[in-house]
């Protein structure tokens, strides 16, 4: 089969490799569509410490079943939108709705071959939990994102967002337009500030109730979206947002959501802690995403209440995949899905 195999940092490259076999307790899917992760180009431009070689990567995967373990019940040529953790299924956080705080999980992509090919072993471990079947009027392109959306979901249910919640988005970028769309469903506020006129544009367009242009100071840009009373929720969808600023932007009990990792180079700032702890504010950490979340986020995008469509910006094919990643590297547009293989 045709497979995009990074070798080594720096080193991806279009080969013919053994097409896997079906693994014991799992499925083999022939791949219908994988959408392209930052994550994906930063480990195939600069590889990753834990990451081993050769590796096929790619996350957001959907697939038809060609053979599944007779357990699992998915009959040949069911779609499947695959949940992307490898997980124990026996610790406490699996046990409890928490597996992507699993201590042994893996990811496919990173820890074994993921969607950039024709073929695709769903590994057990994926299988038992992470196999969502795609209602029939749904085009493959727009099931690959639901893995990224349900990282909101898991992110808006850490932090309650709900009815009339005002929300603060900083950043819109694919995550940070995915979180407005995912907030305006529940019924909240959003307001989004980015500095890209056309992203403001595009954030108002899919629901946004306001998308500002960032000052110098993230405490005004709340106040002026919400008034005195602050923001219930803040996500920081980029991880360029002031931290110390923003908690005195805060309504009372506010929840600041870190959605996007910190800068390497200077992760920790320092913190008023007696705004958190006078106003009872709460700053919650949310990482990736949970098997459950990743069912709730294809029923969203499935029933239409998050159209995910509009993020698309460019389909490309398998041979052409670095074209893709050029496309999310220049910030021309917003996903890429590969979509011929």
């Amino acid at each position: 089969m045709k497979a995009a195999v990074l070798s080594s940092p720096g080193e991806l490259s279009i080969k013919e490799v053994e097409e896997p076999d079906c693994p014991s307790g799992g499925a083999l899917i022939k791949v219908e569509a994988c959408a392209i992760c930052p994550s994906d180009i930063k480990m195939a431009r600069e590889g990753h410490r834990d990451l081993s070689y050769p590796r096929i990567l790619g996350h957001e995967v959907v697939g038809k079943v060609i053979q599944a373990d007779p357990a699992l019940e998915l009959p040949e040529g069911e779609r499947i939108q695959v949940w992307p953790g490898l997980t124990c299924g026996t610790c406490p956080s699996c046990q409890t709705g928490r597996d992507n705080l699993c201590p042994e999980q893996g990811v496919l992509g990173f820890n074994r071959d993921g969607g950039f090919a024709q073929f695709m072993a769903v590994p057990a471990e994926c299988a038992r939990r992470g196999v969502n079947i795609i209602p029939s009027g749904l085009p493959s392109r727009e099931a690959t994102l639901t893995e990224p959306l349900a990282c909101c979901v898991h992110a808006q249910n850490l932090c309650d967002v709900g009815e009339d919640a005002a929300v603060l988005v900083i950043g819109a970028g694919p995550m940070g337009l995915l979180h407005t769309m995912l907030a305006r469903s529940r019924g909240a506020h959003a307001v989004v500030v980015e500095p890209r006129e056309d992203r403001r544009k595009l954030a108002l367009d899919i629901g946004a109730e306001e998308a500002l242009e960032p000052s110098d100071n993230i405490e005004a840009d709340t106040y002026a979206a919400f008034g005195r009373r602050g923001a219930d929720v803040a996500i920081l969808a980029t991880p360029a947002a002031d931290v110390p600023s923003l908690l005195r932007a805060m309504a009372p009990r506010g929840r600041i959501c870190l959605f996007s990792g910190l800068p390497r180079a200077n992760p920790v700032r320092p913190l008023d802690l007696n705004q958190i702890h006078y106003r009872e504010l709460s700053m919650i950490g949310a990482y990736g995403c949970t098997s459950g979340s990743d069912h709730e986020a294809l029923d969203l995008i499935s029933s239409k209440r998050v159209a995910v469509d509009q993020l698309i910006t460019m389909e490309t094919s398998l041979e052409r995949l670095n074209e893709g990643f050029r496309h999310i590297e220049r910030r021309d547009g917003l996903k890429c899905v590969v979509t011929r293989f």
